[in-house]
């Protein structure tokens, strides 16, 4: 096997009158260490954007919600035993429902929610997004997204005029803290008040809608939703909803989105590996007397076969370690990259009024890159078997005889 080895290597070198093998080789490993780079940077940006996404999911909501049929009458009870749990970080009350905004000529349909001041930090993220205003909220008190406030044309201090579908009578409220949260669907379409004064609105007495539960993994949700429903005991009938469970629809878009874009880069991996095949062909073609003798003195088809094979398999791993390094460090680079843009163009090249952010999120996973490297490795190995194939079976009484 070592000998295989060290005459592959040795092919690889190409005498002065050779050079074309040595140039469509450079070509060939230049091709493959594009296709993994590009490979690297759009599912490090794609795989960053997800756990942005999913940051944002969690921060406005908790990770699990157990919704009560007909309302829950002793929501802090609850929260007590659920901390009993193992697992369970913290618990807030909470009353979710729809509502209408009259606000001069605009009537829009929002999703009013009442939530604990005191204990809604606990679960969510609504303290961190509070740009303007305070989370204290007076009974009369709400707080909504910038975006719908930006629609409205709403400021602190303002009164914003509420219809509940429960008594269809209009109700004022004072703004009294604007959020932004990241996700347009909450900044453009919640309004939150405090528990006294969602009941009143909803007509809900000493009644919420359920509790929101944080727990020390978001990604073992389902786990931890079996786990309550079998401890929890009897509390009424309820429904544990998880993060995932409200966002399932777009985190599998979000995950086929990730899948097509693999497949649809790894062509440009697919596409360098036909150097690597021509690359061969013309090793071999410039190889036919060496690859004769070699028969000739007894060498045998597998070992002419593992020549080849290991060449192009020299000319993928050659790329890919090449490709992984530009990969990794245009990853990490990225946002330099894009500052010193903006900074040629005189603009950000992303405008934060835009996009939410001003940094493109990435994350450089180790799965991520192993399962890119498999693939570079598999194509490689795929292009060299036909070349190789054909060297192995090349007569040697016919191969010294050419020559």
């Amino acid at each position: 096997m070592f000998c295989e080895f060290w005459i592959s290597k040795r092919y690889l070198k190409s005498p002065q009158k050779e050079r074309i093998v040595s140039l469509t080789a450079l070509i060939s490993v230049i091709g493959i260490a594009i296709g993994v780079m590009v490979l690297i940077v759009v599912i490090a940006v794609m795989s960053g954007f997800d756990n942005y996404l999913q940051d944002k999911m969690v921060g406005t909501n908790a990770h699990l919600s157990l919704e009560f049929y007909g309302g829950s009458s002793e929501p802090y009870v609850l929260i007590d035993k659920l901390k009993t749990i193992p697992h369970v970080l913290a618990g807030a009350p909470f009353i979710a429902g729809q509502a209408f905004i009259k606000q001069g000529a605009h009537i829009l349909g929002v999703e009013m929610r009442g939530i604990d001041p005191k204990l809604q930090p606990e679960v969510s993220k609504i303290k961190e997004y509070i740009k303007k205003g305070s989370l204290e909220l007076a009974d009369n008190g709400v707080i909504l997204g910038e975006e719908l406030a930006l629609r409205l044309g709403l400021g602190l201090g303002d009164k914003i005029t509420l219809i509940s579908p429960v008594t269809l009578k209009p109700t004022e409220f004072i703004v009294q803290g604007l959020f932004n949260s990241g996700m347009y669907l909450y900044d453009a379409g919640l309004v939150m008040t405090n528990i006294k004064g969602a009941q009143d609105f909803f007509q809900l007495t000493n009644r919420t809608s359920g509790v929101a539960v944080k727990v020390d993994d978001l990604y073992r949700v389902d786990e931890m939703k079996s786990e309550i429903y079998q401890n929890l005991g009897n509390y009424g009938a309820y429904e544990i909803r998880t993060w995932v469970d409200a966002n399932r629809n777009f985190l599998q878009a979000l995950k086929l989105e990730k899948i097509v874009m693999f497949i649809v880069v790894t062509m440009t991996t697919v596409v360098a590996a036909f150097g690597i095949i021509s690359t061969l062909i013309m090793s071999v073609m410039s190889k036919i007397r060496d690859i004769g003798i070699l028969r000739a003195v007894g060498a045998k088809t597998k070992s002419i076969l593992s020549i080849f094979i290991f060449q192009g398999l020299s000319l993928g791993i050659s790329g890919i370690i090449l490709g992984i390094i530009l990969g990794v460090g245009l990853s990490s680079s990225l946002n330099r990259i894009i500052d010193f843009i903006s900074g040629l163009i005189g603009r950000p090249l992303i405008p934060a009024e835009i996009y939410y952010f001003e940094r493109i999120p990435t994350q450089i996973n180790t799965a991520d890159i192993t399962l890119i490297v498999l693939c570079a490795l598999g194509i490689s190995l795929l292009a060299s078997i036909y070349p190789a194939y054909y060297a192995a079976k090349i007569n040697p009484n016919e191969a010294i005889r050419h020559e």
